[in-house]
């Protein structure tokens, strides 16, 4: 299974992540056994451009540190094929607020586009639980 998966820095200081992050993306999706050929887009911006984006999807116009945008279910779709979406990451953000480390948040926003949520209590710890594992099998991995 050949998955594609598109790591952009919109921001020349982080040009340097963007192989690293995409190993990272990668390994999520090995460890999650996806059975389809899946896409995902990861673009890496700068902490304005992130409060801009975070008023734009959650009416929120200050930055944040991950941001995972789903395509429309019109989004061409076939049976061999998921379309995942676009996570967007704030380096600058992260390092200066310390809420994720960068390789966390990724795993964090590709877990919300294949399901996951934490709006209930419970949902939280699975996923915190689950990230936590996936970045114990990445580090053993790689």
């Amino acid at each position: 299974m050949h998955h594609r998966i598109r790591v952009k820095s919109l921001d020349k200081r982080f040009k340097h992540l963007e192989k690293p992050l995409r190993e990272i993306a990668l390994g999520v999706f090995r460890f999650m056994r996806l059975k389809k050929t899946s896409f995902l887009d990861v673009y890496l911006i700068n902490s304005r451009r992130m409060a801009v984006l975070n008023h734009k999807y959650r009416g929120k116009g200050v930055p944040t540190d991950v941001l995972s945008v789903e395509y429309p279910s019109s989004f061409p779709q076939t049976e061999q094929i998921r379309v995942l979406g676009e996570i967007y990451l704030s380096p600058t953000y992260l390092r200066n607020n310390k809420s994720y480390s960068l390789d966390l948040a990724l795993i964090h926003g590709t877990l919300h586009l294949l399901g996951f949520n934490h709006r209930k209590k419970s949902d939280k710890m699975e996923m915190e639980k689950l990230e936590k594992e996936i970045l114990r099998w990445l580090k053993r991995t790689f």
